[in-house]
């Protein structure tokens, strides 16, 4: 309650005016990332905002390093990550929850789980198991399947080469696709791939990859959503002042709205420029059937995994099955609706 107050009042507003607020005493934290330029807005921001007393030192990393970032954080090596949690599967299942699950939640809705419902209950309960205590700090979108061909179904994704990332990949094999590569976790040729999903429009312009995988296919099942996370050190986070905390907060939630917003500029503006470089196809229906079977698969293993991954899954599952009505009513019937009047 008493932080509740805080976040109406005093310094919760003057970090949302951008203002200099001034933090107890003076902090420096390490960070490390395999996404630096959002890791320096941050960096800049929280000095600005605390007047120079909060100091970010920012580290990068390669991708395929991202997986070590927790255990980094976790031991003190260094105090904080900017990553996608999805990242950190392989230590444990449920942290892809708080990143893209596929057949999930939309951003939006990721979005209000973690921050006004339940969601951030449960992210902190998997993050006091590793040590470590994380925050939304921006969502790259849902993601598309590209691909060099057209598919024309699920055999085009079983039996090619395919990439995906974090519970993308559970779901590719699952679907029964047996050469599958995890494209943050691996140093891959993404040349040498038939059809890979993890990467947005914009970042498909930056990478130069739209000539070599000009087929667009959509809606996907497998990336939902694309959240990216920051993590401290939970005894780092837990021996700050609630002042420096708060400031901390507010000012990663300021770049998770900006890092959002610009995600979905970006890759609006990628796709106007590619203009008929770029072929959009709605998805296959026996793709997106084999999606929704293979996601129902891998929760159940997050759920089956612990008691961990149930109160996780479990409240996740119940989450979605809340709002789905309303994300059906406010947003799906509208964006239809919508599509059909620019259409005229």
């Amino acid at each position: 309650m008493k932080r509740r107050t805080l976040l109406g009042t005093g310094l919760g507003a003057m970090v949302v005016a951008g203002t200099t607020a001034q933090a107890q005493s003076a902090t420096t934290l390490s960070l490390i990332t395999d996404r630096p330029a959002a890791a320096q807005a941050l960096a800049d921001r929280v000095a600005r905002t605390s007047g120079g007393s909060i100091q970010i030192n920012v580290q990068t990393a390669p991708a395929p390093d991202a997986a070590g970032f927790l255990s980094t954080v976790s031991d003190g090596s260094a105090d904080m990550y900017m990553t996608a949690e999805e990242a950190f599967v392989g230590t444990n299942a449920a942290f892809g929850i708080f990143s893209s699950m596929p057949g999930g939640m939309s951003p939006s809705e990721l979005e209000s789980w973690i921050l006004v419902a339940d969601g951030r209950f449960m992210w902190d309960i998997l993050g006091e198991e590793y040590g470590v205590k994380a925050f939304m700090a921006g969502d790259d979108g849902p993601m598309p399947i590209w691909s060099k061909a057209p598919l024309s179904g699920a055999g085009d994704l079983t039996g090619g080469r395919v990439g995906s990332i974090g519970l993308g990949v559970n779901v590719m094999r699952a679907i029964g696709a047996t050469d599958v590569v995890d494209i943050r976790a691996q140093a891959v040729d993404l040349g040498s791939l038939d059809a890979f999903e993890g990467l947005n429009v914009a970042q498909m312009a930056e990478a130069g990859l739209l000539g070599s995988f000009p087929h667009m296919t959509t809606p996907n099942a497998g990336r939902p959503t694309s959240s990216l996370s920051v993590g401290f050190n939970l005894g780092k986070w837990n021996g700050l002042s609630e002042v420096d905390q708060l400031l901390l907060e507010r000012c990663i939630m300021a770049e998770h709205g900006q890092n959002r917003s610009k995600a979905m500029h970006d890759s609006a503006s990628a796709l106007q420029a590619a203009g008929s470089d770029v072929t959009s196809h709605e998805v296959p229906e026996d793709i997106w059937a084999a999606q929704i079977s293979a996601s129902n698969a891998v929760m159940l293993e997050i759920i089956e995994s612990g008691d961990l991954g149930a109160d996780v899954g479990d409240a996740y599952l119940y989450f979605i099955g809340d709002v789905a009505g309303w994300s059906e009513i406010g947003e799906t019937a509208f964006f239809l609706g919508r599509k059909e009047a620019l259409a005229q």
